[in-house]
């Protein structure tokens, strides 16, 4: 059987193209078995501290909700680290949320950054296998000089970042965690495109579980 490579659309293509350099993909998620529904008014909170600019991403994860027709909204100063979360407080807040419409609190932090070690080993070429056109075939020296010093070349190590992030999903009504996702970023190239990118992977992943429902 042949397939066209004409079939596909250039959406698809697009699509092909655009998961292929995501370097962030999820490495674990939890839903609630309690989960009795879907939540349609979310806010948008995040706490990643110097390492990474959380407003920027609390505004990207927001934009990447709402592109998908999910009501999703980051207050600011609603919620900071500075604050002191006594009782009386966390109430005022919850009820100043609720009033506001809001069913769920989404929040995101930075776990860790780490650094992974590999090892590439030393290779050479793998070009098209035409052994009779290059001399140093025509005898068993020639071969071995030829290779022998790409054969024995030494590997090296790399070394590249992960960045680990956590979702979570409150509701807001019970404060019960119903939904978490966490992934790895691989060697952001900036942060603006890792917060993008972040953004995208989280607001694909809470439809995909059905955690969150779009606006008709």
């Amino acid at each position: 059987m042949t397939h066209s490579f004409s079939k596909f659309s250039p959406i698809l293509l697009l699509l092909i193209f655009l998961v292929g350099c995501n370097s962030t993909r999820i490495i674990g998620t939890y839903k609630s078995p309690e989960i009795k529904g879907t939540y349609d008014d979310i806010f948008v909170v995040g706490l990643v501290g110097d390492q990474l600019t959380d407003k920027s991403i609390a505004a990207d994860v927001v934009d990447m909700l709402q592109k998908r027709n999910v009501n999703a909204q980051a207050i600011k100063g609603t919620i900071t680290p500075e604050m002191k979360l006594t009782e009386a407080k966390k109430k005022e807040i919850a009820d100043d949320l609720k009033s506001k419409g809001f069913d769920s609190i989404l929040t995101f932090a930075l776990v860790s950054i780490d650094e992974e070690e590999n090892y590439v080993p030393g290779t050479y070429s793998t070009a098209a296998y035409y052994p009779m056109r290059y001399s140093y075939y025509g005898s068993y020296w020639g071969y071995y000089g030829y290779h022998s010093p790409q054969v024995y070349q030494e590997g090296y190590y790399t070394t590249r970042k992960v960045y680990t992030m956590e979702a979570t999903l409150y509701d807001l009504n019970t404060e019960a965690l119903v939904w978490s996702a966490r992934s790895e970023t691989m060697d952001p190239s900036s942060v603006n495109s890792f917060s993008i990118e972040y953004a995208e992977t989280v607001a694909y992943q809470m439809l995909k579980d059905r955690v969150v429902v779009r606006k008709k």
